[in-house]
């Protein structure tokens, strides 16, 4: 292979199938690659924290911690958002995956090797139960919830259905007011009549799309350890011995809610009581976006209103940071000189309606399904054309609103996957690596296969398979900065990443500290004359695991 210099007149470059990769030595580590490792108990994730971080993993993305139906479940039929395994509920104090102490453990252990953790968080939903079904259904089956507090219809006697299941994607009312998988919906909607101080539910009644008032009362009467807000004391924290079960009794409007205040209340604890660094967000289209914050006021980064404001604003008590200024500036900028001083926050949104950007205005990135979908209709397609990868914005989020991805707990489908993980792990962006522990899930229920999704990924570098952990090691060295496109057509993408932190001194040419080739055909042996800005004499290594490592002299040749 030859590496043309912007100086030089057209060099030849011989490119191979795959990806070809060439970088120097770098500064500290700044990348940060998150590991989702799902199906795994708490214990062994803790003792598998050393080999993560030997591999480089920066961040965990790990299945909600909260209790669900049952010792079995995943984790999204939730049950009870202060129930992280700690509470006899559901036939099981633990969770599957382990015990309250076991999770907290788990953290420690993270934080100790330098390793964050994002929780996947669900908000949109509960299980499949319905309150007050029946004469032997309680009302109040999920703890500090009521009826009023889901989208439900009403029976003639008095009993509650759900309604059916979202029929027309296209349709937002119905994405946002209807089931999903037969989950049980919350109503998280804020809908006001002309002279009606009250705030009304959106779909409950015996007809779809009735109102009725939204219901607030004191929801945990018996833990005051859930409550940080003290009726005359003011902000006391969670866990203080200020507030009591009588001080609850005794102040009833004071800790009356709605059942947004709750969920918000819910979030609040959970990032005080667990230490966690980020949240995964299931099924954000299903919420209407501004339940999670403010979106398009001009000092809408500095405001705490909403899901994400209140979380990010528990995150900087819970941590000591003084944040007023910018309460979600590090969730778009991963790689901020000053490091992280926000709560990571990132949503599930599949596709549109409702759009895209109403849900990163209000304080997220979103999992990219975008460029996933663009990346299994095109490479190994003879129809596909990639030359737009070159460019860090192209066919997807982009590199400060996405998270790229390969395959997930619910998408274990990707064409040419060696292909996917090479660029998404060199691209400017916050890439995600997903496995299932190697625990093969069976079928179940309307998943529509194995869920978790089977992964087959050697993130370890399992079978004598080392691409994942040298692509780790390459992102979290080399592929930081700025990304500028070097060539683009149907079978070729090749860019080079710069970080002008890197040697100012040496002016532009100093930025460079990456430059990746990828060659969508297999078939063939690829000719191509492609310019980058390593100067002559720099002293390069190519890292490809498919073409052997070996060192490269940028040439000297003379310039016209």
């Amino acid at each position: 292979m030859r590496v043309c210099p912007l100086s030089d007149r057209f060099q030849r470059c011989l490119l191979l199938a795959g990806a070809v990769l060439l970088g120097v030595l770098a500064p500290p580590v700044r990348g940060e690659v998150i590991l989702q490792y799902f199906n795994t108990t708490w214990r062994e994730l803790s003792q598998k924290m050393p080999e993560l971080a030997e591999v480089g993993y920066s961040a965990l993305w790990l299945p909600p911690p909260t209790k669900g139906s049952s010792v079995w479940s995943v984790g999204y039929d939730l049950w009870d958002p202060f129930d992280i395994g700690g509470e006899d509920q559901r036939g099981t104090v633990r969770t599957r995956y382990g015990t309250e102490q076991e999770l907290l453990e788990l953290i420690r252990t993270a934080h100790r090797f330098g390793i964050r953790v994002y929780f996947d968080n669900i908000m949109n939903h509960r299980a499949f139960d319905v309150p007050g079904y029946n004469e032997y259904t309680p009302i109040d089956i999920y703890p500090g919830m009521l009826p009023e507090d889901f989208h439900l219809r009403v029976t003639e006697e008095g009993f509650y259905r759900k309604w059916d299941n979202v029929a027309n994607w296209g349709d937002t009312w119905q994405v946002q007011n209807r089931n999903f998988s037969d989950l049980i919906d919350v109503a998280q909607e804020t809908i006001y009549k002309e002279g009606d101080p009250r705030v009304f539910n959106g779909n409950f009644g015996k007809n779809e799309g009735d109102h009725t008032p939204k219901i607030s009362f004191v929801r945990h009467p018996d833990h005051p350890e859930y409550y940080d807000m003290h009726p005359t004391l003011g902000l006391v924290g969670f866990g203080s011995t200020s507030i009591t079960a009588q001080v609850i009794a005794d102040h009833p409007d004071f800790y009356r809610e709605d059942v947004n205040a709750y969920l918000i209340r819910a979030v609040r604890w959970l990032v005080h009581h667990t230490k966690v660094d980020g949240l995964r967000l299931d099924a954000v289209k299903h919420v209407p976006a501004y339940f999670f914050g403010e979106q398009w006021a001009a000092d809408k980064d500095a405001s705490d209103a909403g899901y994400c404001g209140q979380a990010q604003r528990q995150f900087d008590r819970t941590r000591g940071f003084n944040d007023s200024d910018n309460l979600r500036d590090t969730v778009f900028d991963t790689e901020a000189t000053f490091g992280r001083n926000d709560l990571m926050m990132f949503g599930e949104h599949l596709g549109e309606p409702p759009s895209f950007n109403d849900y990163i205005a209000a304080g997220m990135r979103l999992v990219d399904s975008r460029l996933h979908g663009f990346l299994n209709g095109n490479l190994g397609q003879p129809w596909g054309y990639i030359g737009n990868l070159q460019n860090p914005s192209a066919e997807g989020f982009g590199p400060f609103n996405g998270v790229p991805y390969v395959k997930s707990h619910d998408d274990g489908y990707a064409n040419r996957p060696e292909l996917h993980f090479a660029y998404i792990l060199t691209r400017q962006g916050l890439p995600n690596v997903y496995t299932d522990g190697n625990y093969q899930s069976e079928t179940l229920g309307e998943s529509g296969g194995a869920f978790p999704r089977h992964a087959n990924t050697a993130f370890l570098g399992q079978f004598g398979d080392p691409r994942i952990p040298n692509l780790v090691y390459i992102h979290e060295h080399f592929a930081r900065g700025s990304q500028e496109g070097r060539w683009g057509d149907a079978d070729v993408a090749a860019y080079e990443r710069h970080d002008w932190r890197e040697n100012p001194a040496r002016g532009a040419d100093g930025a460079v500290v990456m430059f990746f080739v990828m060659n969508d055909d297999y078939a063939n042996g690829q000719y191509r004359e492609i310019w980058t800005k390593f100067p002559p004499g720099d002293y390069l290594w190519q890292y490809s695991a498919g073409s052997g490592g070996f060192y490269y002299t940028v040439p000297w040749y003379r310039t016209t």
